[in-house]
């Protein structure tokens, strides 16, 4: 049973960050909040991931080696249906708000970002959004 309710677990979840301990640390807490995720390092690795496997939620950091998290909602934002996007990042400046705003994101969470912040952002972004077929 896979439902787009956070709280009743089920969604596909993409993490994106270049330090790989924090990609797999809160890709763990994910799962273990009975969420499916994977794992990438930078945007260009994350946006393969995308064409190959719908995500209802991307978790982007922004500063990334090869493509960045901006380049990479650009790109994540064009995919149809589009994943909702979510910044969790070290930089929490206007500017850089203004930017993810502009980009669609759904929600610019600050690191380190508390779980239960980032549960409820989640709820936030998807809820409404009808389920996606799974590949």
């Amino acid at each position: 049973m896979h439902d787009n309710d956070p709280e009743a677990g089920g969604l596909h979840i993409l993490v994106v960050d270049d330090n790989h301990d924090t990609a797999a640390t809160l890709s763990a807490l994910l799962e273990l909040a009975g969420h499916r995720t994977r794992t990438a390092h930078n945007g260009l690795d994350a946006i393969r991931a995308a064409i190959r496997m719908r995500f209802d939620a991307v978790l982007l950091d922004l500063g990334m080696p090869v493509m960045d998290g901006f380049e990479a909602a650009a790109v994540l934002g064009q995919l149809q249906p589009a994943p909702t996007l979510i910044a969790c990042s070290a930089w929490d400046d206007v500017e850089t708000r203004r930017r993810t705003a502009d980009l669609g994101f759904s929600a610019h969470l600050r690191k380190p970002v508390p779980f239960d912040t980032l549960k409820a952002a989640l709820m936030r972004a998807v809820s409404g959004r009808t389920p996606r077929d799974r590949s």
